[in-house]
């Protein structure tokens, strides 16, 4: 299996499988809480439909009721709340339904204070709120509309007359039956039994046609590039990468900006000790073709007994310096590059992998298959690779565009932003 399958049937096969799953999950909670949910709406048309059964008075019921009035519902843990701003975003607006609570809601903290508590009572012509400090109640006739939270127990009654808005708040588990009881003793105060079934009718069908629909499977194209870094090798020779490229900048940003005694600048930008027993730098940075050999006798030696450290030893030849030109038809230095200095070229080019992936041929194995990001190319890539104008402004890896052409990432707004967008990187084998 070549490197190319192994991308293709390997992190991208993981990830297909991983992302499915995440999508099946999802999908199936959704489906739940709106099965949920369809079951709720149907239940409350069901006993809209039913007459309203008299509840059963408890005994020492602080309300003074009248002869022929009748208790629907009793609450014993009801809060009386008020609307302390009237333009708070997130009030509910009255109007002639009722909805259970919405799943995983949270409870409406602004605009509504908590006036008194105590028991709620619903009779068939009011609502009684009778607290510790006051009683408020609603007589339906007087009642301009009922308003439900979606998301939090309590309920708002619009009075016709103006004034202050108020309401009552019961336990969630008690807040459907509640509900429920209240508005339909409200319809029927008012005649609007009928348009009260029609609004839940309507709430039953506009939820089924909210069904959600089964996930789309994921594909290998849809996965991105960061999903290949989930393999805990690549993540390990990533980090290594960077700690590398960590250890030589502080390495090179301590070497001397001069060449000192027994050493020989390289190219002019490495330093780079010689002396007896050691070969001498090449001549050029990284020019193919060049051989280090052994200094001529003589060219540097250490300093005689007795000298102080630092005292240059007396030489039969002079050193070449980073000036010297090199010799007629040897290797010449490549011209600069806006790379960064700190890590220069290698001396001698890694040999062309038989399989590339589909990538020119270049003495430095760069690649389509895989291995580490390059952020550091040669100078001449462009020798080999088709190359955007602006290659040298990115300060980032190796990436191929849509187009074909070869940029590089770190550049404002993308590498490829103008040429199709990314396709895949380049790596070093």
């Amino acid at each position: 299996m070549t490197a190319k399958d192994g991308e293709a049937r390997g992190w991208r096969a993981r990830w297909v499988g991983r992302e499915n799953e995440r999508r099946r999950m999802a999908y199936e909670a959704a489906l739940q809480a709106w099965h949920r949910r369809d079951e709720e709406l149907r239940q409350l048309y069901t006993e809209a439909e039913e007459p309203i059964q008299q509840a059963e008075t408890p005994a020492g019921l602080p309300v003074q009721l009248d002869d022929d009035e009748i208790v629907l519902a009793v609450e014993p843990a009801a809060e009386l709340v008020e609307v302390t701003a009237r333009h708070t975003a997130g009030l509910p607006t009255a109007t002639l339904t009722v909805v259970p609570l919405e799943d995983g809601s949270t409870p409406q903290r602004r605009g509504i204070s908590v006036v008194d508590a105590g028991t709620a009572v619903v009779t068939d012509r009011r609502l009684i709120i009778v607290g510790r400090d006051e009683q408020e109640e609603w007589p339906y006739a007087q009642v301009a509309g009922i308003a439900h939270h979606p998301g939090d127990p309590f309920t708002l009654l619009h009075a016709k007359s103006p004034g202050r808005i108020r309401g009552v708040r019961v336990p969630r588990a008690a807040v459907s039956a509640f509900r429920l009881r209240l508005t339909v003793a409200y319809a029927d105060a008012t005649g609007a039994r009928e348009a009260l079934l029609d609004r839940l009718d309507d709430a039953v069908v506009d939820h089924w046609h909210d069904k959600p629909p089964g996930p789309a499977p994921a594909t290998p194209a849809d996965a991105p590039l960061t999903a290949r870094l989930v393999r805990p090798a690549l993540v390990t020779a990533v980090a290594v990468a960077l700690a590398i490229a960590a250890v030589a900048s502080v390495v090179h940003g301590s070497l001397p900006d001069r060449p000192v005694i027994g050493m020989k600048v390289d190219g002019g930008t490495r330093v780079e000790p010689t002396g007896p027993g050691l070969p001498s730098a090449s001549t050029g940075l990284g020019a193919p073709g060049s051989s280090s050999t052994p200094s001529a006798t003589g060219t540097t030696s250490d300093p005689p007994p007795g000298a102080a450290p630092g005292t240059a030893a007396p030489t039969s030849a002079p050193t070449t310096s980073a000036t010297t030109p090199p010799a007629v038809g040897g290797p010449t230095n490549p011209p600069s590059s806006p790379r960064a200095t700190g890590t220069p070229a290698p001396t001698s080019p890694s040999p062309t992998p038989a399989d590339l992936c589909g990538a020119p041929a270049n003495p430095y194995g760069y690649n389509y298959c895989g291995g580490s990001y390059v952020y550091d190319p040669a100078s001449d890539v462009c020798d080999y690779f088709a190359c955007v104008d602006n290659l040298w402004n990115g300060n980032g890896y190796l990436v191929q565009c849509e187009d074909g052409l070869t940029s590089r990432t770190g550049m404002k707004g993308g590498g490829c932003a103008e040429h199709g967008g990314l396709r895949r990187p380049i790596y070093a084998a």
